[in-house]
């Protein structure tokens, strides 16, 4: 080998070791710019879910309070329900007992007899029965 062909031998490497650095460059620099793309299209992803968690955080917290105001009124309704129902099963059972003192007293009961059997004292029996000749003397 000569001096020449070792002076081309040597350039053609040279050459090739700089376009091999310059090709390596090349990629590197290319895979640095998807990699920064794709963390930003991973940031932009990720902040629209934020967008969409807190949109949804808002309409839940929303509905939660419709719903206490639901669950509010429908307390208030029950409350009043039970209290009618209280009242009619009241009244059903006072006249209920009421209906059954006069009945006895037709029968010819005695008050202490009928105070006994209603499990009442024998003035309230009497104040029912006084209260019952009331209420029929004046719808005559």
């Amino acid at each position: 080998m000569n001096i020449d062909t070792a002076i081309i031998t040597q350039a053609i490497f040279d050459i090739l070791i700089v376009a091999y650095i310059l090709i390596i460059r090349y990629f590197d620099k290319k895979e640095n710019e998807s990699f920064v793309k794709l963390t930003n299209s991973l940031k932009n992803l990720l902040e629209r879910q934020k967008n969409l968690i807190d949109s949804a955080n808002e309409k839940i917290v929303g509905q939660e309070r419709s719903l206490n105001i639901i669950l509010d009124d429908v307390k208030r309704k029950n409350n009043l329900l039970t209290e009618l129902l209280t009242t009619i099963k009241n009244k059903t059972y006072k006249d209920s007992l009421k209906n059954s003192i006069i009945l006895m007293k037709k029968d010819g009961m005695n008050i202490e007899d009928i105070a006994k059997n209603v499990h009442l004292s024998s003035g309230e029996v009497e104040l029912i029965l006084k209260l019952y000749e009331e209420e029929k003397s004046e719808k005559s």
